[in-house]
């Protein structure tokens, strides 16, 4: 009966998963001596009365193979969970650097995206004050014509005015 009552010593240097392991082939063991020891021999002091009731000897056996079956559970349980833990971690791992790495990338894409905007603002306003220049050099161009037709008319009206003075 010791071994059913075997702890999991929380305090040891082992791993859980390995003090899971431990503990797990203990209470299969445990489990194993407890059904031949229920068939050969009583299990403690108590239950060597004599004049035990039968009924009750059966439901503190049963009652202790319960313990020892959800105890198994908890244990099978919490090396299920460790397992998910270590898969769990071994994904961050792999993760971890993709996700710093795809964080630099955004940021100098960002960095660039930031680059062309002021670009596209530097030309943008470029091309605005050309096109304005382009509009007083296109109104200076016809003000000059004007000046052009102005001036040759006046040129031309001594000539017509001359035949007739002759």
């Amino acid at each position: 009966m010791e071994v059913l009552n075997r702890r999991v010593n929380v305090g040891s240097g082992k791993p859980w998963s390995s003090r899971c392991h431990t503990a797990i082939k203990g209470v299969a063991a445990a489990e194993t001596e407890t059904k031949s020891e229920t068939q050969t021999t009583p299990l403690c002091r108590r239950d060597r009365d004599p004049n035990i009731d039968p009924k009750r000897l059966k439901r503190i056996l049963a009652s202790r193979q319960y313990s020892q079956k959800y105890r198994i559970k908890q244990l099978q349980y919490i090396m299920q969970l460790e397992t998910e833990v270590k898969a769990l971690q071994a994904e961050v791992a792999i993760n971890s650097p993709r996700i710093e790495y795809s964080s630099c990338q955004n940021l100098l894409l960002r960095a660039e995206n930031n680059s062309m905007k002021q670009k596209l603002s530097a030309f943008s306003s470029e091309i605005m004050f050309k096109e304005a220049h382009y509009e007083e050099l296109k109104k200076e161009r016809d003000l000059l014509k004007q000046f052009l037709e102005v001036y040759q008319q006046q040129q031309q009206l001594p000539k017509m005015l001359k035949p007739w003075e002759s």
